[in-house]
């Protein structure tokens, strides 16, 4: 072994050798790094455009770069964008002082016609956009069959519908937001409008729409503003009155047209975006809005959502983009005041794309993946949370806003490695920024970074969990809770306190991962994922929805009878402290392919704190060895999570009427029954031998055998039953409410009275 080592080495120091006679020894490193990594002309600061000619040189350098990388010798059709289908149009022309609406916007013109569960949100004072809310006296919920928000009276013991309001059939992504007398919508729109014929070089077929009503007269919701603006409807937060909605744009150049580089021509006008602007107004000399020859007393407006130096931007150099993929579109942040309708909507404008976001109640940190085809080092004058090598990998840039209210302020970007997960993976404390990312080479690893107030690099805790995958994370104070996962989920409890010395201080390996966690109390975490079983391959596969209930014991000293071994041995060293993490109880339900949009939607997660119970929208199945489907449940799950006593399913709640499903499934497998009297025969050597009786019969439905139960004919029909489908659950004091497109539904959980009101 030692003659195999030393030749090892003799090889080593004769390359090292080679190398070095080559060059000055001062060089050595220098020059090996030059060989390995790409040199970025860029500092990843976004920039503003000085001119309008300035952004057409800018643009058209990139552009052309991008044609020649892409498009130079194809001879065949390709979209650099996502083409987007819409049919409302609305007439954006600010050059007329009289706007006629189509049919469409007259349409949306006549749209106007405690203890209570709010949105689960990341972040404090933050609200967050859902297709239901409650201001405890009324329900908000947006239909999707049915395309209409409804108003449900919550103090009614009959749940009385007293408004519904249409939204048009080309909406989508829809969500709203309610405060005090104000209900407000946000959503996409699609149409078939040729927008290119007028020259446009941007996607103006998808728009964003907000719109506002004053809930003062609930009976009567007043439309007072409309806002849209060009690009798709991508994140919304509010922060008090204020609204900012980011939508998201793509250059539409018609690259497959051109022949040669020197035909791309750059003209600022036509990649600007627009926006229309509808506000309600009692000054006569405002009021512009006719619809069907018909005076009505709104404000309309439409205009360039910015000019040219308001776009902030950050390219990288020609070189650069020869081996990256920068892809860059528009993200527009409209800041809506939506109490008072005559406020002017605040945009920023950033030409860059945007994958995820987070925020706090003063900043705005956007995010956006880079695929860096080659090695390279951090730029010069950049912010890298790794100042030196980058590998081949895909890369996020995070930029930093200031919010003001409607003020919007550019203030740093920086490049950290891999990727976030989800808003989740990343949070605000004390000013510092925490971002978790996931490591895909040269093995599967978690990283944490820790940025300060400039977003420089404070200190990071890298290769977390080898070969296991980033599951969910949840950041609480100055501790981090975080789950991966391979065959086991382990959770890793993480001192922050120390933000230049972040320090793994608890983990507990336990069956399943979680994909949401969620604060029980200061010393209680709820865990929700999925169970996990091996399956005949030897690979690993849910196994059903999870519920667990931790207990955090912090800063266990030495002294512990209840420290691992490793732990141990670190106090040696030091008076270390642990985080102690242990699991208390644990709740299963279902099996293979049982499922819950709260795994993956925390807005659907809704706990009542002072009954310590959850309620949870899911949908359970149990399947047999050969993936039969055994049972099948859809509805919502009242699961009580006591830290004293336990995790209990108390109710399960659907609008799937049984007994009339039962009737349904009884008439259709009578069709199969019929006198049937074997025909046995003995064959020549004494055997006696009957048909079978199946395939006699032909197939029978497995829900018409008595081992399945009527959920098992549901699931089998399951296209019949997607109104009553479970889409959300709210609370309000004593009584819990459930909502499908079919009906809302309230249970009084002391008195057991029920009642529905239907969505007609």
């Amino acid at each position: 072994m030692k003659n195999i080592l030393l030749s090892w080495i003799l090889v080593l120091l004769s390359v090292w050798w080679t190398f070095a006679t080559d060059i000055d020894d001062d060089s050595i490193i220098t020059e090996l790094d030059k060989q390995t990594t790409q040199e970025l002309q860029i500092d990843f600061k976004m920039k503003s455009f000085e001119s309008c000619d300035v952004f057409e040189d800018v643009m058209e350098t990139y552009m052309k770069s991008y044609w020649e990388n892409n498009y130079k010798g194809w001879n065949y059709y390709r979209w650099f964008s996502e083409p987007m289908m819409m049919e409302m149009e609305v007439m954006e022309d600010s050059a007329v002082s009289t706007v006629s609406a189509k049919s469409s916007l007259a349409e949306g013109v006549g749209w106007w016609g405690e203890d209570f569960s709010s949105t689960n949100t990341q972040v404090v004072g933050v609200d967050e956009s859902d297709i239901v809310k409650t201001d405890w006296k009324y329900h908000y919920y947006f239909n999707e069959t049915k395309k209409a928000v409804y108003i449900v009276d919550a103090t009614d013991p009959s749940l009385s519908i007293i408004k519904k309001i249409n939204i048009p059939k080309t909406f989508y992504n829809v969500e709203l937001y309610v405060t005090d007398g104000r209900l407000a919508i946000v959503a996409s729109s699609y149409s078939q409008t040729d927008y290119s014929k007028g020259g446009y070089y941007i996607n103006r077929n998808s728009k964003t729409y907000t719109i506002v009503f004053d809930t003062t007269n609930i009976e009567n919701p007043e439309l007072i503003k409309l806002h849209s603006s060009d690009g798709d409807y991508s994140k919304s937060r509010r922060i008090g009155d204020n609204l900012y909605v980011l939508s998201r744009n793509y250059f539409n150049y018609p690259y497959y047209n051109i022949q040669d580089v020197d035909d791309i021509v750059v003209d600022a006008e036509k990649f600007l975006p627009k926006q229309l602007d509808i506000s309600k107004t009692s000054n006569s000399d405002e009021q512009n809005l006719v619809v069907n020859d018909k005076s009505l007393p709104y404000s309309v407006t439409s205009w360039d959502v910015t000019d040219c130096k308001s776009i902030s931007y950050s390219f990288p150099d020609e070189e650069t983009l020869k081996n990256s993929s920068f892809n860059p579109g528009y993200n527009i942040i409209s800041v809506i005041n939506i109490d008072d309708a005559k406020k002017n909507v605040n945009t920023k404008v950033i030409a860059w794309s945007n994958s995820e976001i987070y925020m706090s109640n003063d900043n705005l940190y956007m995010t956006e993946g880079i695929w860096q085809q080659d090695n390279f080092s951090c730029p010069p004058n950049a912010r890298c949370a790794m100042p030196f090598f980058w590998g081949w990998s895909q890369n996020t840039l995070i930029h930093k806003l200031n919010i003001d209210e409607a003020a919007i302020d550019y203030q740093d970007s920086a490049l950290v490695p891999w990727a976030p997960l989800n808003q989740y993976s990343m949070d605000e404390y004390k000013w510092n920024f925490r971002i978790i990312t996931s490591a895909w080479t040269p093995e599967i690893s978690t990283w944490l970074y820790i940025l300060d107030d400039d977003l420089n690099r404070l200190s990071s805790l890298t290769d977390l969990a080898p070969w296991e995958t980033f599951q969910s994370s949840r950041f609480i104070g100055d501790k981090l809770f975080l789950v991966t996962f391979e065959q086991i989920d382990p959770l890793f409890a993480i001192d922050l306190t120390d933000e230049m010395n972040p320090k793994v201080l608890g983990e507990l390996k336990i069956p399943g991962f979680s994909t949401y966690l969620h604060p029980y109390d200061e010393n209680h975490l709820i865990w929700l994922g999925y169970d996990t079983q091996i399956n005949q391959w030897g690979g690993t596969q849910t196994a059903g929805v999870k519920v667990d209930l931790y207990k955090i014991n912090y800063d266990k000293k030495c002294g512990d009878t209840n420290l691992t071994a490793e732990q141990k041995n670190k106090c040696e060293s030091g008076d270390y402290k642990w985080i102690i993490v242990e699991q208390l109880y644990t709740e299963t339900m279902g099996g293979k392919w049982s499922y819950s949009e709260a795994l993956n939607n925390p807005r659907m997660f809704v706990w009542n704190k002072e009954r310590n119970t959850l309620l949870l929208p899911a949908t359970l199945y149990e399947k047999d060895e050969n993936w039969r489907t055994k049972d099948y449940y859809n509805g919502l799950f009242a699961i009580k999570i006591d830290k004293n006593s336990g995790i209990q399913v108390e109710e399960k709640m659907t609008h799937i009427d049984i007994a009339w499903v039962e009737e349904k499934r009884l008439e259709e497998c009578s069709k199969y029954s019929s006198q049937w009297e074997p025909t046995c025969r003995e064959t020549i050597n004494g055997e006696i031998i009957c048909e079978d009786e199946s395939e006699y019969r032909g197939y029978v439905p497995n829900y018409c055998f008595t081992d399945t139960s009527v959920w098992s004919y549901i699931w089998d029909k399951s296209w019949e039953y997607n109104d009553m489908q479970m889409k959300r659950a709210l609370y309000i004091w004593d009584t819990v409410y459930w909502i499908s497109d079919s009906k809302i539904s309230s249970h009084h959980w002391d008195l057991d009275e029920k009642t529905s009101s239907t969505f007609e």
